[in-house]
């Protein structure tokens, strides 16, 4: 892992797109070794990365919303955290004018000007939370960008505890098969549903993909096997190893055709009606978002609203469980092992973090760009 960390920290960072698809060059200068895990205080680890990304370019306004988000994912055990950062994925990009070109009371197009993803669904919720407080709901699009726009789960639940609901969908370059094919087309384009519950609102965060591409790149960088059904390698055979996988393209989440059109479709949400790119998406660097809000207010009262909804929580909570249910003797709801994970370690102070990636953070230089 060091040898990787070395490659990815001084090579004038790793074009962003190259991570989407699964490069070779990356699988091929990704080697596998064992990764040793040690506890870390959260509170260092978040200075650490918010100066690794002011040192590689960002300005102090971004580099807080990509920290923020960043830690969001490793304070839940989510594999879309500081790998990014330590891969060499989240090099900043021309600092453009992130614009409003459409505007009506409940809806918003955005032109992300080639900014870094993160930052520009900062101002998309935002905005989306500030319409439909108003209007009931809003929906905004959002193109013209390049890069990872954050585990989104992040932006799901940042919309409930806004007392909204909130669905977020995101379409990213070519690298997931669709059902009966072996070629990448798909995005492994993710979604987020977030629903205002009490105590706790009820946020799914999914990628549409058999697994998420930083799951395949963390495998690899940590020596570790990936499931043996969840890609194809380039000829179209299952991809046994990681290094196989980012070669080939990843399958849907279920291995069939209804989560081929579910990716399909959020290709189109997201992409076709925002004006992203439906083909060559990583050259074009112009991919594409979708933020929908409602406020329950428009049907009756947020408090009743919550109250029906948790009755289906209560029944789902309270289901009888299988003899060889593998969670053990509890169901689990939308969200609830992040949130577990994340309580305990804000509990502690501290989150289990690679020894290589701690030292990478730490070494604040090898993130400053190196001159051409």
């Amino acid at each position: 892992l060091h040898q990787f960390l070395s490659f990815a920290l001084n090579s004038d960072y790793l074009d962003p797109t190259m991570a989407w698809h699964g490069s070779n060059d990356f699988a091929e200068n990704t080697p596998t070794a064992p990764v040793s895990k040690s506890p870390r205080s959260i509170t260092e680890v978040t200075e650490l990365t918010k100066r690794a990304l002011m040192a590689s370019g960002y300005c102090e306004e971004d580099a807080t919303i990509v920290t923020d988000i960043l830690m969001y994912a490793e304070l839940r055990g989510n594999n879309q955290g500081l790998i990014k950062l330590v891969a060499g994925t989240l090099a900043p990009t021309p600092s453009g004018e992130i614009t409003v070109t459409r505007e009506t009371g409940v809806s918003a197009k955005i032109d992300g000007g080639q900014r870094i993803g993160m930052v520009i669904m900062r101002k998309a919720v935002d905005l989306a939370i500030e319409k439909a407080k108003v209007s009931g709901m809003s929906v905004i699009g959002v193109t013209n960008y390049a890069s990872a726009t954050g585990a989104l789960g992040c932006w799901g639940r940042d919309i409930a505890r806004a007392g909204l609901i909130g669905i977020v969908m995101s379409q990213c370059p070519e690298m997931v098969a669709p059902y009966g094919s072996y070629q990448p087309i798909f995005g492994t384009n993710p979604f987020s549903i977030g629903i205002p519950t009490t105590p706790r609102p009820q946020v799914l965060d999914m990628a549409t993909s058999a697994y998420a591409y930083f799951g395949v790149v963390t495998a690899q960088t940590e020596g570790k096997p990936i499931p043996g059904d969840i890609a194809w390698d380039a000829e179209g055979q299952p991809a046994k190893e990681p290094a196989d996988a980012l070669k080939g393209a990843l399958r849907s989440f279920d291995r069939s055709y209804k989560g081929s059109h579910i990716s399909m479709m959020v290709e189109l949400l997201a992409g076709a009606l925002t004006g992203g790119a439906m083909e060559n998406k990583g050259p074009s660097k112009n991919w594409g978002s979708l933020v929908i809000c409602i406020d329950p207010k428009v049907f009756g009262t947020l408090e009743e609203f919550q109250a029906n909804a948790n009755i289906m929580c209560d029944r789902v909570k309270n289901a009888h469980i299988l003899p060889d249910h593998s969670e053990g003797t509890s169901i689990t709801l939308p969200g609830e092992r992040g949130d577990t994970v994340e309580a305990e370690n804000l509990k502690n102070g501290t989150l289990e973090l690679s020894d290589d990636v701690y030292n990478a953070l730490k070494n604040t230089e090898s993130f400053i760009p190196k001159a051409k």
